[in-house]
């Protein structure tokens, strides 16, 4: 990919992305941070070998693509200093929680190419989804293009902007989930005589076995549970016992709340 890209801001998140398009093979000289602090720009360059400025306005107008990755109470001091330096073809994300398109666009133009994008939260791991919109100014061709760049946190999916809070708990938020249920298992796993050592590594072995065997088949996980529990067996046991605690409804009515109070905010 030989675009000129350009972050607002260098915090951890555009790191993060920083290190995947390198890692993804787009070169260093295409790569420009404008960042406030003289000691983060230092630490930028001198890790990944890009350039990284306090003042980039040569730079922005130049550019392909603008991602804005800062706060989003300074979304919109960002937004009037690149609006009169970008054209109608530069395209620009956003990666601002809570920001909506309709938003950035009445600050920088509503003739804009505009990407909303909520970040992959598991983009160390290069698993995980961020969540993509577009608006209408955005042709197919640009649309592979932010695809090629958003994958630099893992993998991309397309949401309508009104399901965005919903990702935002159920997705984002999702691996708190998992963390708990293996932290639960691997309680479990020591109460019942193990190392935390050795229940730590069967339970890591599971979950990532789990996981790439739903990816490998194509199965409902349903199906799965229901093959591993045979008739009066030592499965069954377990899983009667997790009905009866209400282990499905707690997860759905835990998600549920998270997604009420990302509406909420």
């Amino acid at each position: 990919m030989n675009k000129k890209i350009v972050f607002c801001g260098g915090g951890n998140m555009a790191e993060g992305m920083i290190k995947g398009l390198i890692k993804d093979g787009v070169s260093e000289k295409n790569i420009t941070v404008s960042e406030l602090l003289a000691a983060r720009c230092e630490y930028l360059t001198k890790t990944y070998g890009i350039t990284a400025v306090t003042e980039a306005e040569d730079a922005i107008q130049a550019a392909d693509m603008v991602i804005i990755a800062v706060l989003p109470l300074h979304v919109s001091s960002v937004a009037s200093t690149i609006a009169p330096l970008i054209n109608q073809d530069t395209i620009v994300i956003s990666i601002a929680a809570g920001v909506t398109i309709s938003t950035l666009a009445n600050q920088i133009g509503r003739d804009k190419k505009i990407a909303r994008v909520m970040p992959n939260t598991l983009s160390l791991s290069g698993n995980g989804f961020s969540a993509v919109c577009l608006n209408d100014k955005v042709s197919p061709e640009e649309k592979e293009l932010v695809t090629s760049v958003v994958n630099a946190l893992g993998k991309t999916m397309y949401i309508n902007e009104d399901m965005f809070d919903t990702f935002t708990a159920f997705s984002c938020s999702g691996p708190m989930w998992l963390y708990k249920m293996a932290d639960a298992f691997i309680n479990a796993g020591v109460y019942e005589g193990f190392s935390r050592s050795d229940a730590r590594n069967m339970v890591l072995e599971n979950m990532l076995g789990v996981a790439k065997l739903l990816q490998m088949t194509g199965e409902d996980p349903s199906s799965r549970v229901n093959e591993m529990c045979s008739a009066g067996g030592v499965t069954i046991e377990g899983f009667k016992s997790l009905q009866e605690e209400g282990f499905d409804s707690a997860i759905m009515t835990s998600v549920d709340k998270a997604v009420k109070k990302a509406k909420a905010l």
